[in-house]
């Protein structure tokens, strides 16, 4: 039973891999507008009904950000994960959600070339956003429940959730997009080195 569940995940997997790869082919080579899913689905080799078991948009299958709500257990885990480092809760939480996206070499790099097309990257902003606001819901209650996380004691909890998670937004993307960053990092690596530049681009910054 073990095994044959195991080959129906595999299945589900190459099958995810496929929509993906056709997803990404076709915008690069035209343009994130121009593609429809029907095309995308006559390249993968399957139905509508196929790519919406799957991915909820177009926009899904191509940037490959999940724009699916944290499960329970992630909830769970940041809510009540012992940490004395409130950041590192957030990029552990982030790196859950993305885990299994941008995992193809091709894919990556045909992601980040993609993330320059407009109309990809407004997409993409508006699915930030939008899980951005989840996402400081979560930050927002765990400095409510543990105070002694704040830094910003002179902010309310809701200001602070909305800085950390733009930060982590603004990383998130640099990780995927800039020019500089090496798609065959790991995502924890690559988000380290975009907050690095983050804080290093502020300090050099006069107002």
């Amino acid at each position: 039973m073990q095994e044959e569940l195991s080959l129906r995940e595999q299945k589900r997997l190459e099958t995810r891999l496929r929509i993906e790869d056709a997803a990404t082919e076709l915008v690069d080579k035209h343009s994130f507008g121009e593609v429809t899913i029907e095309e995308i689905c006559e390249l993968a080799g399957i139905s509508r009904r196929t790519f919406f078991n799957y991915f909820d948009s177009k926009e899904s299958a191509v940037l490959g950000a999940p724009s699916a709500d944290f499960t329970a257990e992630m909830r769970e885990y940041f809510l009540h994960e012992p940490t004395t480092n409130i950041m590192e809760l957030v990029l552990n939480l982030v790196e859950q959600h993305m885990e299994g996206h941008h995992v193809n070499p091709t894919i990556r790099e045909r992601r980040k070339r993609i993330a320059n097309d407009p109309e990809a990257a407004a997409a993409s902003i508006s699915r930030k956003r939008a899980k951005s606001i989840e996402l400081i819901g979560l930050i927002e209650e765990r400095l409510d429940w543990e105070p002694e996380l704040r830094v910003l004691e002179d902010h309310s909890t809701a200001t602070e959730a909305m800085v950390i998670a733009g930060v982590v937004r603004e990383a998130l993307w640099l990780s995927i997009a800039a020019p500089d960053s090496d798609c065959s990092d790991a995502l924890s690596s690559r988000l380290n080195d975009s907050l690095t530049l983050i804080n290093d681009v502020m300090k050099g910054i006069r107002w």
